[in-house]
């Protein structure tokens, strides 16, 4: 299970990184810094190189899991599942992208008169196959097939996805990535809007997996 590696506030935005791949950083200081000069201040936030906020960390004895993050900020243990269960999805698409070859899909079935890629095919059935495992999961729908299927009819939730945002530019081994939304079976995701959102959810795939996703108080990485 990976560990939480990056923790950034601001008054805008909460959160907490945490890599796939178990690296460690250091959790900078939550309380604010006093106002300074912009050179020095810079200088002060992005290191050495001046290219990542993270270059001056140093490694910690221990980091938060995710169940413990997970645990602490989503107080609905159901919803805690099915983001378990989203997140184990995303691990499932990144080591399938390392190996499948971009190549154009057998069948074209894009309904949006896309051309379709052998990885958006194999992104979209990882995640039917990934929702069909969660009993908390009523309905799904897909970016590439945008239509509501049944999973579990007692299901507690519903997803709606795009299973690969970008894969136009992901031969050229650009950043590719899951976009999704979860809502309850209450609303389901016909005439739901962004409001009725129980959770969202984005995952970046890139030289690591980091996922963003929307909790009780904030927006965290992992």
């Amino acid at each position: 299970e990976g560990k939480v590696s990056e923790v950034v506030r601001s008054p805008a935005m909460l959160a907490v990184s945490l890599t796939l791949s178990g690296s460690a950083y250091t959790l900078p200081s939550r309380a604010r810094a006093p106002r300074m000069d912009a050179a020095v201040a810079k200088d002060a936030a992005f290191g050495a190189s001046h290219t990542s906020f993270y270059t001056d960390a140093v490694a910690k004895d221990s980091y938060e899991t995710l169940g413990e993050v997970l645990e602490a900020k989503c107080a609905d243990p159901e919803l805690r599942s099915v983001l378990g269960t989203m997140f184990d999805g995303c691990g499932t698409i990144t080591e399938a992208l390392r190996k499948e070859l971009v190549t154009v899909a057998e069948k074209q079935e894009s309904v949006f008169g896309d051309v379709q890629l052998g990885v958006d095919v194999l992104a979209d059935d990882l995640m039917w196959d990934i929702c069909k495992t969660e009993p908390l999961i009523k309905e799904g729908a897909s970016e590439e097939e945008p239509e509501v299927r049944e999973m579990h009819a007692d299901g507690k939730f519903c997803v709606c996805w795009d299973p690969l945002d970008g894969s136009s530019i992901v031969d050229n081994n650009w950043a590719v990535g899951t976009i999704l939304g979860i809502w309850g079976a209450e609303t389901g995701i016909l005439g739901a809007t962004g409001r009725d959102q129980k959770a969202s959810l984005v995952a970046l795939y890139g030289p690591r997996t980091t996922v963003f996703v929307t909790l009780d108080d904030g927006v965290y990485e992992f």
